[in-house]
């Protein structure tokens, strides 16, 4: 029976449930199928192998790797956030040895690091630290998959989340297309994302459960909006609740506070949690900057949810404006509040639009959705 390995930079145990939790339903899913996984966490640290949920994880660095592969026959392998060291053991073999090879490619580890400028502006030692690893680690890492996707010596497929995502940021970054890609999108799960169908009411209920980490996430374009909509005659009537934790989240919301109908939860919040959330609101305000698919707007539409965004990256392959939710142009807020404003307005079409993105969420990137095409691009086609 052939053998698959995945390769990845974090996966799910006891004690960190939420680490790149999308890959764990994947592998479950593929051992659904039958498929045979081994699973490798590549880390510089001296970890024991750990049991989540019947899987095994391994622990390994490129030479231990390396090693794991010439001792171990793999009819494919696997790999999330690739870079070199995690690709060193595949090189390590002879060419006649060598796995068929699917790369799956998310965001930060195929773009340049200029597509998010703006998260250094405010701080030039973060500046500086970009730009001493232009030439070192980012220009290594583009010349990395420059070559994986011309050469070969590699029997090799490369997964993309989005269209945009590819066109936009992952083709100039690397200059090249690889021969063979798809364009899957991560998982949004129903069975985690349930729909609950709304009411009129619920276009009143706000929420947004965002990272404050970096200015990608856009959390201040979030606050502008409330400060702006608080000029509306219905404000009082609404109810805000703004979720999640960073260095950027007090100066951000720190005008917000005067509002007594906002209310700021300054924490994570596990998955598990979401849902419950979901629940309680019927808006998801989502504004970007940066994104290569918007997983969690996804997740909130599929809950019913009907999303206020930016037409910026991928998010516009998953959200048809006027449709399943309203997306404005880039770092546009007058017109954010004015596509609100039609949500308000008019809360027949805001039950329709619910309904809407939640069906064509779960059509495009439901689970057994991606796991068909994954399972298609793994198990077959190699030449």
């Amino acid at each position: 029976m052939q053998k698959y390995l995945l390769v990845c930079n974090a996966y799910p145990t006891v004690e960190k449930v939420y680490a790149n939790g999308f890959l764990h339903r994947r592998v479950k899913s593929y051992q659904k199928a039958g498929l045979d996984v081994d699973v490798i966490v590549i880390t510089t640290k001296v970890l024991k192998d750990k049991f989540y949920d019947g899987v095994h994880i391994k622990y390994m660095d490129e030479y231990q790797i390396a090693s794991h592969l010439k001792d171990n026959e793999y009819g494919t392998a696997l790999f999330h956030f690739i870079n070199p060291k995690m690709f060193h053991g595949i090189k390590e073999l002879p060419e006649e040895a060598r796995p068929n090879i699917v790369v799956w490619l998310h965001g930060f580890e195929a773009e340049a690091w200029h597509r998010r400028y703006y998260n250094f502006l405010d701080d030039i030692k973060k500046l500086d630290a970009q730009l001493e690893k232009k030439d070192t680690v980012f220009e290594t890492q583009r010349e990395f998959l420059r070559e994986i996707m011309t050469s070969d010596a590699y029997n090799i497929k490369f997964v993309y989340v989005s269209k945009e995502f590819k066109e936009l940021y992952a083709d100039p970054y690397t200059g090249v297309v690889p021969e063979r890609y798809y364009i899957i999108p991560n998982i949004v799960d129903e069975e985690l994302f349930p729909y609950r169908r709304k009411e009129r009411r619920d276009r009143l209920s706000i929420c947004s459960i965002r990272p404050y980490t970096a200015r990608n996430y856009a959390n201040d374009l979030t606050a502008d909006f409330i400060q702006k909509i608080s000029k509306k005659r219905y404000f009082k009537k609404l109810t805000f609740n703004l979720y999640g934790d960073g260095p950027l989240f007090n100066k951000i919301n720190q005008p917000l506070k005067k509002y007594d109908n906002v209310h700021l939860h300054k924490r994570f919040v596990p998955q598990n949690e979401i849902p419950e959330i979901h629940r309680a609101h019927g808006v998801f305000l989502g504004p970007s900057r940066h994104d290569s698919q918007g997983v969690s707007i996804g997740e909130a539409m599929s809950s019913g949810l009907v999303p206020v965004s930016n037409a910026i990256g991928g998010i516009p392959e998953f959200v048809e404006h006027g449709r399943t939710g309203m997306l404005a142009t880039r770092d546009d807020v007058d017109e954010m509040v004015a596509h609100y404003d039609k949500l308000y307005k008019d809360p027949k079409k805001y039950l329709e639009m619910s309904e809407a993105a939640s069906v064509s969420i779960q059509q495009q990137a439901g689970l057994d959705t991606v796991i068909k095409k994954e399972l298609e691009v793994i198990t077959s086609g190699w030449s």
